[in-house]
This record gives C-alpha cells, structure tokens and sequence, in this order.
C-alpha cells in the first residue's frame, strides 16, 4: 500500500474516532460537506478540482489524497488534476509547489488503468476518451441523485441502500426498453442472442414512487 493510499484509510479510523467523541459536532459537520459538495452551479468533479488546489495550499497530506482520489473517480483526467494543482502553486508559492509533488504519487496510486482502444474502429468519434469521460461523468451525477434521493426519504442505511439499488434496477430497464426503442427507430438490425426488451411501458415517476412506498412499509 501506498502512502496516499495509506492516507486515505487514516482519515476514515481518524474521523471515526472524533466522531466517537463528538457526535453532534461529527455529524453537523458531514451534512456541511455534502451540502458544499452537493452539484449546484458547479459539477461535483469541479467542486474536487478546487478541493485539490486547497488541500496543497492548507499543506495537507490527508486532504491531497482524499481529493485526488475523489476527483479521478468522478472522471478528473490527470491534466486537469495536475492544472488545479499549478492554480494553487500559483497562490501559495515555493511550499505549495513541493505539495503538488504529493497530487503525482496520489495519481500514480488511484489512477485507473481503462483501456477504450478496442473499442476506437466502431467509433466515429475523434476525440473517444472525451466522449467516454463525459458521458461517465454524467452517470456519476445520475449516481448522485439517485443516493441524494435515498438519503432524503429514507432514515438508516440499510432502507436507503435498498432504495438506490431498486431504484437503479428499475431503471435499467426503463433505459434499455428506451435504447432498444430508439435503435428499431433508426433501423438497426437486431442481434442474434438479443434478448427482448420489457415491452411494457414504465413511467420513471411511478417506479419511484413504488420503490419508495415499498422500503417505507
């Protein structure tokens, strides 16, 4: 294991124990976070672009790690990590820049190492990593509502797991009746093993509803 990856699990056993205690003080202060990390004006992976830049110019090892990784995961590409981090050399000078040193190590221990070249001749696309990274960026914020909507009507974890994940479910199949819709629309030839697509129509409201109405009762 890596130093920020190390960093990275001290938080958790640190946060914990000062949750242990103050609670009160603990919990308020996770409902700030995710009301500041919340999507607003600005998307959830730029909001950790500028916590990345913060956490060199605060000379915090924990919050490095902690936001490169968030960042990556939400679809940062290293350019950009490597960009805000110059941001905040730009402010804060000499020592900043020898913490951009850390924003390297934590991309070099949390990058991914997705290969989309199989898939380059079926796309008529240039820019095909772009494409990928946007559209992932947006599942990530689909990901985003569907646990924001759970955490709101939901009170402990287990009834707000069991909604997002039927919530999810049901609308994977909402998604893939629509696609199939949309490629016999534009006379695309079925596939051989293609399995048939739900061919009753759900409305994504009712089966929110109805997921809801189930793990409150």
């Amino acid at each position: 294991m890596g130093m920020m990856e190390t960093r990275v699990e001290e938080i958790s056993s640190n946060l914990k124990e000062i949750g242990e205690i103050s609670p009160k003080q603990m919990a308020a202060f996770h409902r700030f976070m995710k009301m500041a990390e919340n999507r607003g004006a600005l998307s959830p992976r730029e909001k950790e672009l500028i916590s990345v830049a913060l956490s060199i110019t605060a000379h915090c090892e924990w919050c490095i790690a902690f936001h490169v990784k968030n960042a990556l995961e939400l679809g940062a590409t290293r350019q950009e990590i490597v960009e805000s981090a110059w941001v905040a050399v730009l402010m804060g000078g000499g020592p900043a820049l020898m913490y951009a040193k850390l924003v390297l190590d934590a991309i070099r221990e949390f990058q991914s190492e997705e290969d989309t070249s199989s898939l380059v001749p079926y796309l008529k696309v240039d820019d095909v990593e772009g494409r990928f990274k946007e559209l992932y960026c947006d599942l990530l914020d689909y990901v985003d509502s569907i646990c924001d909507t759970s955490d709101e009507v939901c009170y402990d974890d287990s009834a707000k797991r069991r909604l997002a994940l039927n919530i999810a479910e049901s609308d994977g199949r909402i998604l893939r009746r629509l696609v199939a819709k949309e490629c016999d629309n534009r006379g695309w030839k079925k596939l051989k093993h293609e399995e048939p697509a739900p061919t009753n129509e759900l409305d994504p409201l009712e089966v929110h509803q109805s997921s809801i109405m189930a793990v409150r009762s």
